[in-house]
Parts: C-alpha cells; sequence; structure tokens
C-alpha cells in the first residue's frame, strides 16, 4: 500500500503545481475575465488534462518503485532523484515560463521558443531589469521549492512486502496510470477538449503548459512536410489549388511613371492599423501617415502575414507566407532558398543597400539579408551612433532615418538603387526622445510618425525623388489593446508615394504582406515567377481576394465573407465572424499543409 499512496502523492503533487499555476495565470494575465466563477470553471474543465500530463510523468516513477518490490533495500529517493529534479524542473519551468511569456506574447508557450533562444538580448530588450529580476527569482524559488518537495515526498526506501494485495493493488495502479495517460495522446483527452470558453484567454488558463508544451515538441520534431496534415492531398488541391494562380504578370491598373523607378521599402516596428487613424486606428496618433496616405496608393485592405519582425520580414522581401513553427529567417538551411527583391532587383542591375537602426545579428537578420542579395548594410554597429542617441533596439529612429536621408541624397552613382530600411523605436519599453502624447505607447509610434513624415518631406524635395517609389509597410501589429484573435492585429498600413508614382488612388481588395512583391514588380514589369506565393493583387487572375496569417499558437483567413482565425493545436474555430459554411477554415488548412510540403528536402531544425 505504501507504493500505491507514493505514487498517488507524486500524481497529486504535480496536479496542484498546475492547478497553482492556472491560477497565477489568471491573475497575472486574464485581466477583467481573472473572477472565482471563471477560475474555479477553468479548473474544473482543465482538470483532466491535468490529470493526464501527471499521469504520464509518474509512469517513471511507478516503474522505479516496482523494482523495490523485488528488491526491498533498493534506495528509491537516490535512484529517482536525477528523474524527479529534471520532471519537476520541467513542469515548473514551463509553467512559470508560460505565465510570464503570455504577458507579452498572448500565446501558450510552445517549442518555438527554441527559434529564439539564440537571441536573449531580443527578449531582455522589451523589458526592465527590474522586471527580468523579479520574474527569475520568483521562478527559481519555485523550482528550488518544487524540486524540494518532490524530493522529500519520496521514501528512502519501501521494505513493504510485495507480494499478494499489495501486488494486485500496485499493478492496478499502473493501469490507472496508463489508462490516464492515455488522453495525452490524442485520442481521449485533447486541448480541444478544454476550449469551451469565451474569451479565448480562458481557453489558454485552461491548458496545461507542460503538455502543450510536450505536443508542440511532438509536432516539431517531424520533418516538415509531415506536420499539420489535416486532409488528403486530393482535398488539399481542392481547397487551396486555385488560390495562388501562376499567370499573374499583367497588370489592370498602372499605378507607376517608369517600369524602372529607385526602390525604398520603409518597414515601420510594430505598426499596425490600430494606431493609423486613416485605417480605423486611434485619433491623431499617426498624423504624417495618415496625410502622405492621401498623397500615394493607400491599399487600405492589408494585412500581417504574422506576428513578429523575423517572420514578417521574409514575408515582406521574400514573398512566402509564414510558418507557425519555423521562423525561416532563423532556419540557416534556408538562407537563400527563397527569392527576394533585393536578389530579383540586384539581377536587373539595382544596387541593393540595407539600413536597420538595431543590431543586426538579432534573430539572424544578417545572414537572411545578406543571402538575400543586400550587398551594402548599415546596422548600429556602423552607424557610429552615440549612447545618448539609443534606445533599447538601437538608434533611436530620429537618427537613423537622418543616416538614411544623408546616405540617399549623397548617392553618386547614376545606377538603378533598391535601398530598404527598418525603425526600431515603436516598440516596448516605449523609451523615446519625444513627448507629444501622455499614452506612452501612443507616443512612441507619433515619435516615429513625426519624423518618418519629416523624412518624406525633405526627400520629395531633391531630385532623387523625381524617379523614386518609397513603399511603406508594417512588420506586424502590436498587441497593444488587443491579441491574436482580434483580426485589427493583422491590418496593416501599405502605401506607395514617390515622385515615380502616377497619382493618389485608394486600393480596396485584399492584399497580403507576402503580396508586397509580387505586385510590386508587375508594375516593374519584372517577372514573378520565382514568387508562387506573392499574388499581384492588380492581376486579372487574382479573382479571390483573401488574406492568410500565422502565428504560433493559430493562423487566420481572411475574405470578403468575414474571418476565420483556428487554434494550431486543438483545430479548434476560436474567431468567426459573418457568413461561413466550414470553407475558410477548410482553406485554411489547406494552405497550411501545402506551405509545409514546400518546405519537403530542406533540413530544418
Amino acid at each position: 500500500m505504501k507504493r500505491v499512496l507514493y505514487i498517488f502523492r507524486f500524481m497529486f503533487f504535480l496536479t496542484v503545481i498546475a492547478l497553482v499555476g492556472k491560477v497565477v495565470f489568471m491573475l497575472y494575465n486574464a485581466g477583467e475575465h481573472c473572477t472565482l466563477m471563471n477560475i474555479w470553471d477553468v479548473l474544473w474543465v482543465g482538470l483532466p488534462l491535468d490529470l493526464s500530463l501527471a499521469a504520464l510523468l509518474s509512469v517513471p516513477v511507478w516503474a522505479a518503485t516496482a523494482a523495490t518490490m523485488y528488491y526491498p533495500g533498493l534506495r528509491l529517493r537516490a535512484i529517482l532523484s536525477p528523474y524527479l529534479i529534471l520532471a519537476v524542473l520541467f513542469v515548473v519551468l514551463v509553467t512559470a515560463g508560460d505565465i510570464v511569456m503570455y504577458h507579452h506574447w498572448k500565446f501558450k508557450l510552445d517549442a518555438c521558443i527554441f527559434n529564439y533562444m539564440s537571441s536573449p538580448g531580443s527578449a531582455g530588450a522589451s523589458a526592465s531589469p527590474v522586471y527580468i529580476v523579479t520574474c527569475l527569482s520568483s521562478a527559481v524559488i519555485a523550482i528550488v521549492g518544487s524540486i524540494v518537495i518532490a524530493v522529500l515526498l519520496t521514501p528512502k526506501r519501501i521494505t513493504e512486502d510485495g507480494k499478494g494485495i499489495n501486488r494486485t493493488n500496485f499493478l492496478a495502479t499502473g493501469a490507472l496510470l496508463a489508462f490516464t495517460v492515455f488522453g495525452v495522446t490524442g485520442h481521449r483527452i485533447t486541448e480541444s477538449s478544454v476550449f469551451e470558453f469565451e474569451p479565448i484567454v480562458l481557453n489558454h488558463a485552461a491548458v496545461n503548459p507542460a503538455a502543450h508544451m510536450l505536443h508542440s515538441l511532438w509536432i516539431y520534431h517531424k520533418t516538415p512536410s509531415k506536420q499539420f496534415r489535416s486532409m488528403s492531398d486530393e482535398a488539399c488541391e481542392e481547397w487551396a489549388g486555385n488560390l495562388f494562380p501562376e499567370e499573374m504578370d499583367d497588370i489592370t491598373d498602372t499605378l507607376l511613371t517608369t517600369n524602372r523607378p529607385n526602390v525604398l521599402t520603409i518597414q515601420l516596428e510594430s505598426f499596425g492599423a490600430s494606431f493609423i487613424e486613416t485605417l480605423g486606428g486611434a485619433v491623431g496618433v499617426t498624423p504624417e501617415l495618415c496625410r502622405w496616405m492621401e498623397q500615394g496608393v493607400n491599399f487600405t485592405n492589408a494585412w500581417a502575414s504574422s506576428f513578429r519582425t523575423d517572420r514578417g520580414t521574409v514575408s515582406a522581401l521574400s514573398g512566402v507566407p509564414s510558418y507557425p513553427t519555423y521562423s525561416l529567417m532563423m532556419e540557416d538551411n534556408c538562407l537563400g532558398y527563397f527569392p527576394s527583391l533585393a536578389g530579383t532587383l540586384s539581377g536587373y542591375g539595382y544596387q541593393t543597400d540595407y539600413l536597420y537602426g538595431g543590431n543586426s545579428d538579432n534573430m539572424n537578420k544578417r545572414k537572411y539579408l545578406l543571402a538575400s542579395g543586400f550587398q551594402n548594410m548599415w546596422d548600429i554597429r556602423n552607424l557610429d551612433v552615440p549612447e545618448a542617441e539609443r534606445d533599447a533596439w538601437g538608434a533611436n529612429d530620429s537618427i537613423s532615418i537622418q543616416r538614411l536621408y544623408h546616405l540617399l541624397t549623397t548617392k553618386k552613382d547614376s545606377s538603378s538603387w533598391y535601398f530598404a530600411y527598418q525603425s526600431v523605436s515603436s516598440h516596448e519599453p516605449w523609451t523615446v526622445p519625444y513627448h507629444k502624447l501622455d499614452n506612452e505607447v501612443y507616443n512612441a509610434f507619433a515619435y516615429t510618425d513625426h519624423f518618418l513624415g519629416a523624412f518624406l518631406d525633405s526627400l520629395s524635395k531633391t531630385p532623387v525623388w523625381d524617379n523614386l517609389v518609397v513603399v511603406i509597410f508594417a512588420d506586424h501589429g502590436s498587441m497593444y489593446q488587443l491579441d491574436y484573435q482580434h483580426p485589427m492585429f493583422f491590418r496593416m498600413p501599405l502605401l506607395m508615394v514617390g515622385g515615380a508614382v502616377k497619382k493618389p488612388k485608394k486600393l480596396n481588395m485584399f492584399v497580403s504582406q507576402s503580396d508586397m512583391v509580387g505586385t510590386l514588380l508587375a508594375q516593374m514589369q519584372i517577372s514573378k515567377k520565382d514568387y508562387p506565393w506573392s499574388r499581384n493583387v492588380l492581376s486579372k487572375n487574382y479573382l479571390y481576394p483573401f488574406v492568410y496569417a500565422t502565428y504560433p499558437s493559430g493562423m487566420l483567413f481572411a475574405d470578403s465573407t468575414g474571418v476565420t482565425m483556428m487554434d494550431l493545436q486543438s483545430g479548434c474555430v476560436v474567431y468567426a465572424d459573418g457568413e461561413d459554411n466550414g470553407s475558410r477554415a477548410n482553406r485554411t488548412k489547406a494552405i497550411l499543409q501545402r506551405s509545409y510540403d514546400k518546405l519537403k528536402g530542406i533540413n530544418i531544425h
């Protein structure tokens, strides 16, 4: 009986960790939804998955304890201590990490975190040192305390007789563990079983974070072409076969005065439509961008492809969809595998340059840009920016955009050129040398907007402007007052201005971030055949306008009928509006499956 009681004590202890973690998760992340009734509902609905995970982690403990029936003198605590330390460390670390990171990322912690462990500075720049120390010290206390309890719960030895009724009870306990674990395999208890709440944060609170992490690790370890296969190849072709037409080099509307303009792309950090009044966002935050939207070609229904800079940059400049489980920028074996605007234009004699106010080594950006065809690069290391003019991410936008202006207006080479620029200041921790608005978040965006407007005003008065098209877009939206289940997070600006732009115009069709390359190249009468995922939205073959986006825990599909968002691991629809008979969900899954098929043959880790 002592063996049975020990197994149940350990399983109960793991379950208590999960329950306490969920309460803390609710207190930290659920806001107004953190009520006693909601906490109770979350704990109750998520309990089967908690028990399933606890039983799974108890199986090795049961096996080691079983050995004491034959060898009563075994030092059980000494044998199990290494496993107990690792198991408890995993559970508590993932639980604590999920609580903290959800506050910033708004999705459950999963294996995608390993994409960013090579760039820890990019995470630390978003938080204050006090916050980081507080979180780390709290996690250490929880981990050490839990490990001590788990070890002390384990008997040093169990000398009780292991025959007769004791053996029968112990074997029955093993069968019960196996039955409970069965749910983790996905046949009985799955994450979809806890997705029954509104809003989404309650569903995320109910999901056991350690079970979620194990599930994502199971998915990630598969080769890309075997991930997320929800339908047959024939069904996939039926749902997605006509979504990306091959023949789209024609143009139905000429936006430019020349087919060989100089090109400047400006990628604005986190600059979602929620900050832009013209696009339905906050009033008075970005007056300069709104003013320039009246002077250029304004794509009023543009959507970002993903949630983070590394994903959005590749989608925009290489014209590919985003991947929920991979950052293509951070996969060395993907570098140079996909086409890029810089590479295509350099093939037509364009000089290609990139200026970034931050450190381009973060998230493998430098390697991606060089492999993409950029010939010259400037970042914080060679911009010679004094410390007083830097923020947490690098050179303040006012400084980097002044350097951009200088580089463009002092060019002596008469050959065609393509220059790309990325801002950094409109990002946590929102500290900028500008004090126009009381709200620190709005003020950071107003700061970038102010100097962007000044830059465009000054550049428009120089000869550079005459043969120039400036393409302005965001890398992704901002989580401020939004989450991934709010479509407004993915809405973004996409604007063409410059002397090479024929006339101001508003275009209201759906356009994805990944469509920027295909649409621009078509206007330049350059074939987009190397960009099968990037559509020319001004083609006569663009017959079914839609957008598709992903983030680590989900996917989005929007068309004229409405928006559908799906949770990636549970397969549940977590947001839907407008008329939908399930076709948007099926198209979403089909695009996801086809996109992973395209990675076949690439050694992705």
